[in-house]
């Protein structure tokens, strides 16, 4: 696959809206993880194609240009994607990715619920395929759908898994409703039970590699897409803050972490069983794609 084509597939997007049919803008980080696995140019070239024609949406105008010194008086404000995706893609061909993503991540990153995960997972594709305008979608998405789920300091638990107990034993089986995952999530973190059940590990970019192990555990268990974008959702901040550090505040995981343990309750069949580590797989069973003994 020539890097080529993903680039010039990836500045087409620009083409499409954050918002598709059915669904949020998927389009380049499937392309992108297509492109990993060895996709071939006709193979990205396909499924650009398929995205547009069932998926995609036309991009809508914001209505008017956003400077880099004002984009922060546009927290929330969901129509403006348009304009401060522009403005953020313009900043950093000025000035690079590290000085933007500097400047505006810690401004949003008490919000990285913001679109259900989508904004961090797309900036962290978008680090990795080194694309401004990917860059500059990304944060933009975190900056016009910005959610903050009101979820502060916390009791402290020992592990990941114990909080996730604790949780399952209080909300096992409750069903939240609300527009979309993100109006779930926004349901279940203002549920009396989930404030007085929700606890914390302790903060700090360890937590990450725990939550990661917990995340590919409930997904064995339960092969739920709600837990693969969790999965998918602590590699993008491992991205992030393995390329930056100094963004891995306290507060920025535990926002992370408030977020996750509510999108982890909104979670289907969510009960105390499916927090469990995956059996060890051996290399025949890895192969047949056999999951024996996995719980379900």
């Amino acid at each position: 696959m020539s890097n080529s084509t993903l680039e010039r597939l990836l500045d087409d997007n620009i083409r499409f809206d954050l918002a598709g049919r059915g669904t949020v803008n998927h389009l380049p980080m499937a392309l992108f993880a297509l492109s990993r696995m060895g996709a071939s140019d006709e193979r990205l070239i396909d499924y650009s194609r398929w995205w547009e024609e069932n998926r995609a949406l036309p991009r809508r105008d914001s209505g008017r240009e956003i400077d880099r010194n004002e984009w922060h008086q546009h927290i929330g404000e969901a129509q403006m994607f348009d304009a401060l995706s522009d403005c953020f893609r313009r900043w950093v061909l000025d000035s690079g990715s590290t000085e933007v993503i500097a400047a505006v991540f810690p401004g949003v990153s008490c919000g990285v619920a913001a679109a259900a995960f989508h904004g961090l997972i797309r900036l962290a594709y978008g680090i990795e395929a080194d694309h401004p305008g990917e860059i500059g979608a990304g944060l933009a998405t975190l900056c016009s759908r910005y959610v903050d789920l009101g979820i502060d300091r916390t009791p402290s638990t020992a592990s990941v898994k114990a909080a996730f107990v604790q949780l399952a034993d209080a909300l096992g089986g409750a069903a939240f409703t609300g527009q979309g995952i993100i109006g779930k999530m926004r349901a279940a973190a203002s549920d009396p039970r989930f404030q007085t059940a929700i606890s914390s590990p302790p903060i700090g970019p360890a937590l990450l590699e725990e939550l990661a192990r917990a995340s590919i555990a409930l997904y064995w268990q339960t092969a739920d897409f709600t837990v693969l974008h969790m999965v998918t959702t602590v590699h993008a901040a491992r991205v992030l803050f393995g390329r930056f550090p100094e963004l891995a505040t306290d507060d920025a995981i535990r926002a992370l972490w408030g977020a996750a343990c509510a999108r982890t309750v909104v979670m289907p069949r969510w009960s105390r069983c499916a927090i469990a580590p995956p059996p060890l797989i051996g290399r025949s069973e890895a192969s047949t794609g056999r999951r024996d003994g996995a719980g379900g």
